[in-house]
């Protein structure tokens, strides 16, 4: 039982990017398109592991919180999968794996990983020749992975569009909600209390843009701005506020060549 519940919680981290808590991306683009985008994820799991360990109680029957005793041996087991499967030595050997995957006129300036057991810190910083490009940049799968739902962050760029409008140009993305929902998982959405549970695991979950360019602002629906360098920050109660409308162009902002 204690082995079955820790793999869950590692599929849940792996399926969902549950207990992600800082994810940030970036962009500085030139005149002709080219730049260079970077994106970095900050990973918690120690609530995640919490969520779990307390979902474990409440199957078999206990009540009240669970002991300090528990919740290190909770952490003990997390760990040890975590090892099982490789952690952050895992990420360090993706690397050149990602590096033949990008397609060209995109290289991969710098890589770093710092693994600190429930805690990990991702970082990738990327030179394009045409920002279109970006959404063709994916990130390394488990090579056991199942078919359907995955990390909503395997393709960072995905959603970043640029259009020519003539005079002007305008960029997009979509906004991720990091949480499972039917569309995510293709199963049914989570009872309310599975689901509060869900959200006290996601607590202080941050979603950062940052876009530089020479170009004039012409409009945008940027959180903050400092002259030409555009900031859009959500936490998660914003992001799940939004309609899919919104969430389908959470990132907008049209410049004057």
């Amino acid at each position: 039982m204690k082995r079955t519940w820790t793999c869950v919680l590692l599929g849940l981290a792996g399926c969902l990017a549950a207990g992600c808590f800082d994810i940030e991306q970036s962009l500085t683009l030139e005149r002709d398109l080219s730049g260079k985008a970077g994106f970095s994820m900050s990973i918690n799991m120690e609530p995640m592991v919490l969520f779990m360990l307390q979902f474990q109680r409440q199957m078999a029957g206990k009540t009240g919180d669970a002991t300090p005793a528990e919740i290190a041996q909770a952490k003990q087991e997390f760990l040890a999968q975590k090892k099982e499967k490789g952690g952050g030595d895992k990420m360090e050997a993706q690397k050149a794996e990602l590096v033949k995957s990008l397609p060209p006129g995109i290289r991969l300036l710098d890589s770093k990983v710092e693994d600190e057991g429930l805690k990990m810190k991702a970082r990738l910083s990327f030179a394009f020749d045409n920002v279109d490009k970006l959404r063709l940049i994916q990130l390394p799968k488990e090579k056991d992975a199942k078919p359907g739902a995955g990390n909503p962050f395997e393709e960072p760029f995905a959603g970043l569009q640029i259009v020519d409008e003539g005079k002007t140009l305008l960029l997009t993305s979509r906004t991720v909600n990091p949480l499972p929902t039917p569309e995510s998982t293709g199963g049914p959405d989570l009872a309310p209390d599975m689901k509060k549970a869900v959200e006290g695991a996601f607590q202080g979950f941050k979603l950062a843009w940052k876009i530089a360019t020479p170009f004039e602002v012409v409009e945008t629906n940027a959180t903050r701005r400092e002259g030409k360098t555009l900031y859009w920050e959500y936490d998660l109660p914003a992001i799940e506020k939004m309609s899919k409308e919104q969430a389908a162009i959470g990132i907008r902002a049209r410049f004057r060549k």
